[in-house]
């Protein structure tokens, strides 16, 4: 028979029934470890120093082997199993013993229920010790949560969706008050306090947001505003939640709610100062067009009349040298080939400032020059598809427009290594549209974003100040596309800000 060691704490005056009742133990398949006490400090000690598994204390209701044996067991904070054994049955004093703790009483002259007995009670104080262990690991858990809430920087809560289409938070943490200025009490009772807060503009994108959540279990992340009563003072909060169903079939989220207006303010901010410097940047390319034009007509009208008066006296001096003088005439000619050079660098400082062609013919005679003196330039095989007839832009945007093809060109001279490029202009209902391919070598995301990329940067911003947008789209080994689109009649840039543009509300 397999043993099992049992550490039994006997109290009991009697030698001879100590020997009988671990007799029949070792008789039941238990190897006994014990320890005899007949007094109080005797039981007291032991319970202190050694550790047991059950306590076996004999009934003798006039000595200390009874009811003080177990009380003071009970008085130590110790949860053993404790068996009364007795010479005698009496109902009452069996029923007072139970009520008074013991887990059984058991007939000395029959011991046959002690192993059983014993088995039963060391099973059930199992149980116990792991309930009790379970409830301290229980509220150790609650303790830490409870303490991770509170110091959560926001609010965490609990939100259900019914099946009628209403809601209700079963549980708030104490973060509302700061957050929403209401107690979770509150909330709890009235959810709809929390839908009268949000802001009119936004209680659309809420209601969406949460619908999408619902109906496809997918994460919940909305960002919008709440209103303040009665100062009206606006908070942007960020709502971040999981979904689940339960048992009921209703949506239940738990998340946390955190107030994000110090940083919406700061993007806002960043916003509109990137708003601003490109205006600027904008600003600067429009001034710098403007001078540029100035310096291109200054250089043909003043330098190149200029020029031509000196050309013309040279000629007339030249007609009036005499014959016989050769070295006079062969430097007049000198002079007006070196005049001839001085014009015709002229015309190309004045062309390089500003196409004439651009004002005189339109964008697209000036592109398809520019386009032919670049393959004639570089030898790579250009393609230019345009409208029969020409469009008609503004100024502005038709230099915009040019500039942006010259700097795509370099871009294709400079980096792409190609032998093609196509260029295709479209004058649609809207905007005007320009894509320029290459079979190029192509470009990483990485080379897009680099600090010192100016080319594609500056290109950005010139579309981008006419509220137009650009697609770069380039491949390692298979070329670039640049597509651009520009208004006919773009909106101008608005650096106004949000939380600004509104006085009546303070941001929180």
């Amino acid at each position: 028979m397999a043993t099992n060691k049992l550490r039994a704490l006997l109290v009991e005056t009697s030698l001879d029934d100590t020997q009988r009742t671990l007799a029949k133990l070792e008789q039941s398949g238990y190897e006994v470890e014990h320890r005899r006490v007949d007094n109080a400090s005797a039981m007291q000690a032991a319970l202190t120093e050694d550790e047991w598994d059950v306590v076996l204390c004999s009934y003798e209701p006039s000595g200390f082997c009874g009811l003080a044996a177990l009380e003071l067991m009970q008085s130590q904070g110790v949860d053993l199993p404790f068996l009364f054994l007795s010479h005698d049955l009496h109902e009452e004093t069996i029923i007072h013993t139970m009520q008074s703790g013991a887990n059984d009483y058991i007939f000395k002259g029959s011991l046959n229920r002690l192993a059983p007995s014993i088995a039963h009670n060391l099973r059930e104080a199992r149980i116990r010790h792991e309930h009790r262990q379970a409830q301290i690991a229980l509220q150790e858990n609650q303790a830490r949560l409870q303490a991770f809430i509170t110091n959560l920087p926001g609010m965490a809560y609990q939100i259900l969706l019914k099946h009628d289409g209403d809601i209700c938070f079963p549980y708030i943490s104490d973060g509302s008050k700061a957050l929403l200025d209401l107690n979770p009490q509150d909330l709890e009772k009235n959810p709809h306090l929390f839908m009268n807060m949000l802001h009119p503009d936004d209680r659309g994108s809420y209601e969406q947001s949460m619908r999408t959540s619902a109906n496809n279990l997918t994460f919940w992340n909305w960002e919008g505003r709440i209103v303040i009563l009665p100062e009206g003072e606006i908070k942007w909060i960020n709502l971040r939640c999981s979904p689940r169903k339960t048992l009921h079939g209703e949506i239940q989220w738990e998340g946390i709610m955190s107030n994000i207006s110090q940083s919406k303010q700061a993007e806002i901010e960043i916003k509109h100062s990137q708003e601003q410097l490109r205006e600027l940047s904008s600003h600067v390319q429009l001034v710098r067009e403007q001078e540029r034009l100035n310096i291109a007509r200054e250089v043909h009208d003043d330098l190149g009349s200029t020029l031509t008066a000196i050309k013309l006296n040279i000629a007339w001096l030249g007609g009036r040298l005499n014959r016989e003088t050769p070295e006079l005439i062969a430097k007049i000619k000198d002079v007006e080939n070196l005049v001839d050079k001085c014009t015709t660098a002229a015309n190309d400082i004045s062309h390089s400032l500003r196409p004439s062609t651009l004002d005189c013919f339109g964008i697209t005679t000036a592109m398809e020059i520019e386009v032919n003196e670049f393959e004639q330039r570089t030898g790579i095989s250009c393609v230019f598809n345009h409208p029969d007839e020409d469009i008609t832009l503004d100024p502005d945007i038709a230099i915009a427009l040019f500039r942006i093809l010259q700097e795509t060109l370099t871009n294709i001279m400079k980096h792409a290594h190609a032998r093609k490029v196509k260029i295709d202009l479209y004058n649609q209902a809207t905007c005007v549209e320009m894509i320029v391919s290459d079979n190029g070598c192509g470009f990483t995301e990485s080379d897009r974003i680099k600090p010192r990329s100016f080319g594609l940067r500056g290109i950005k911003e010139r579309v981008a100040y006419f509220g137009g947008n650009v697609h770069i789209k380039g491949t390692p080994g298979s070329g670039t596309t640049i597509k651009a689109c520009i208004p006919h009649h773009p909106e101008p840039l608005t650096t106004g800000n949000f939380f600004l543009s509104q006085p009546q509300q303070k941001l929180l």
